[in-house]
């Protein structure tokens, strides 16, 4: 038993995981570090459109009818779950938003006239989340535009299922990277690109990318973003980085020669690990991100 979950409510057992085209459930054990049931569903593509911000605007009956048929699947709707969604969702940036009050209505309010001049919509039209990286009151803001976050809500909500944890990709599956030592996780699903940034088990930078159509500047613009990251930890802490590969294998063998030819660099594909998963249903990156949507469990 972990300590730390002694006086914490647990997630629910229940996760889903939004990809450009396919929805999956998952259903996990009762310590929330192993799935007991996968089962996916297609999405019309595109069923979501892009902005300066993140996600703009979602295509509603795509992903109704998407929920529909993957609920009827089920033996019980889940009352309860967490979401995982695209990288290309939400977008981050670290504010020199100064000393902030400790009630978060408030913080949040200052956060949000720090970010008046730097976003193209009203600052009243995001949904954010937020924590301290480094000092001087520098915070790393996550944000994404609300509408469309709520909309996808009110979809869950209407076939009787109540969304908490809602969170990118790359984020879930962070949760899931062994160790604490500097590190990098990467994330690539379609053409969105999450790169997470960790050290002493803490989250200091995140970046998120949508790649070119190209093969070749897609995968130009992901080795230059990794070679970044890598660099600022290696700049910071010194010594060897991990770098934590979640992504099909067309992607393994670009981010691998990028790491043979990167020196303090270590380059691993992220695995759900034995015994889980279930023996049929899903992908290995409908493992990762279920998992990590509702992890509780030891890396």
């Amino acid at each position: 038993m972990n300590p730390a979950h002694l006086l914490r409510t647990p997630s629910p057992p229940h996760t889903f995981a939004a990809f450009a085209d396919r929805l999956a459930y998952g259903r996990l054990s009762r310590g929330r570090d192993a799935l007991l049931k996968v089962a996916t569903v297609p999405l019309p593509v595109p069923w979501y459109q892009l902005g300066p911000v993140g996600v703009l605007q979602v295509e509603r009956a795509g992903l109704e009818a998407a929920l529909r048929t993957l609920l009827a699947g089920l033996e019980k709707v889940p009352r309860s779950a967490s979401l995982t969604l695209p990288d290309a969702w939400v977008r981050a940036l670290v504010v020199d938003a100064g000393p902030l009050p400790r009630h978060r209505d408030d913080a949040e309010e200052q956060l949000r006239w720090r970010l008046k001049k730097l976003l193209p919509c009203r600052p009243e039209d995001i949904r954010l989340d937020y924590l301290p990286v480094g000092e001087n009151g520098r915070q790393l803001v996550v944000l994404a535009l609300e509408k469309p976050l709520a909309t996808v809500e009110e979809v869950f909500a209407g076939a009787g299922v109540k969304l908490g944890r809602v969170e990118p990709l790359v984020l879930a599956v962070t949760a899931l990277a062994p160790g604490r030592g500097p590190g990098v996780v990467v994330t690539v699903e379609g053409r969105s690109v999450g790169i997470a940034v960790v050290s002493g088990g803490r989250l200091v930078l995140l970046r998120e990318k949508v790649l070119p159509e190209s093969e070749a500047r897609a995968q130009a613009l992901l080795c230059h973003e990794l070679t970044r990251s890598v660099g600022h930890l290696i700049a910071t802490e010194g010594g060897a980085v991990s770098v934590w590969l979640a992504a099909g294998e067309e992607w393994a063998e670009v981010v691998a020669n990028w790491g043979a030819a990167t020196s303090g660099v270590n380059v691993r594909l992220l695995d759900p690990g034995a015994g889980r998963v279930p023996p049929v249903g899903g992908t290995r990156m409908d493992h990762l991100a279920l998992l990590g949507g509702a992890w509780e469990g030891e890396t």
